[in-house]
């Protein structure tokens, strides 16, 4: 492996914390494997033994779930550089859930249950890294899960957008009742200035509209035309990767509206 492979593998979630010295000293010993995918070519098949952790080195890939009838749906896009399934790894039936397939072409790398354990063993961040990117994977499939209530993307556009207002709104009155706390003689418009309000709420898309997509169980030009829909409509503006709420009241109609999934 050469040092901008090292580099650019150090930029995996389960690396990240480890200082760059101290990973290029252990990746170098490390035992793994390298593979290459052409565009279209399967990786990984639903059902099979999941006995070492794959990372996207370069490349995109993608993850479908095909139930008894051939039904196959798309659960999952991936960019580099993120790891596959990590949560699937040190399950007691390790058995991947979804078939993996090259979007284009793909370098992966692969390190064994075993390997993975002992970089676990040799740096405590790195086990902190691989149990913070298997929680993430959990949450982002119990929040896809919970999405599917709504029978609409619209609506789940809506539902999406108003939790993260609320979060936001949460985190400005927290920083509100802080800031009475330190500078209890303030001006008001003083402490609103230090808790950086923003009108209208403007939500970051985190980490992109990809995984956007992806919560939202659709391919990324079916979620683009829809927020484009929703922009003419006057719902939303967008600028770059920020979604700006115009109209909270209708976002808010649209996510309570009748037409749920039973």
């Amino acid at each position: 492996m050469n040092d901008y492979d090292i580099a650019k593998l150090a930029t995996c979630n389960l690396f990240r914390n480890v200082s760059i010295g101290r990973f290029a000293d252990f990746i170098k010993t490390a035992r793994y494997r390298e593979h290459a995918f052409r565009r279209g070519e399967l990786i990984l098949l639903q059902g099979c033994v999941y006995t070492s952790l794959y990372i996207l080195l370069d490349g995109s890939a993608y993850a479908e779930m095909t139930d008894d009838e051939g039904h196959c749906m798309r659960v999952e896009t991936f960019a580099p550089v993120e790891a596959f399934a990590s949560a699937v790894l040190f399950s007691p039936k390790p058995v991947l859930p979804v078939t993996v397939g090259a979007q284009s072409d793909c370098r992966i790398l692969s390190f064994s249950k075993e390997e993975i354990i002992k970089m676990c063993m040799s740096e405590k961040a790195i086990l902190e890294g691989l149990l913070a990117d298997s929680g993430a994977r959990v949450q982002f499939l119990s929040e896809r899960l919970r999405l599917t209530r709504f029978a609409t993307l619209r609506q789940r556009i809506a539902d999406w957008l108003m939790r993260k207002a609320q979060a936001q709104y949460t985190m400005l009155r927290d920083s509100s009742e802080t800031a009475r706390r330190l500078l209890p003689d303030a001006p008001e418009t003083n402490r609103k200035s230090l808790q950086g309000l923003q009108q209208p709420l403007r939500i970051r898309v985190e980490p992109s509209f990809e995984k956007m997509a992806d919560l939202m169980g659709v391919e990324r030009p079916s979620l683009s035309r829809e927020l484009s829909r929703m922009r003419s409509d006057g719902l939303i503006d967008m600028e770059g990767r920020i979604i700006i709420l115009k109209d909270i009241e209708a976002l808010k109609k649209i996510r309570n509206s009748k037409s749920r999934r039973p």
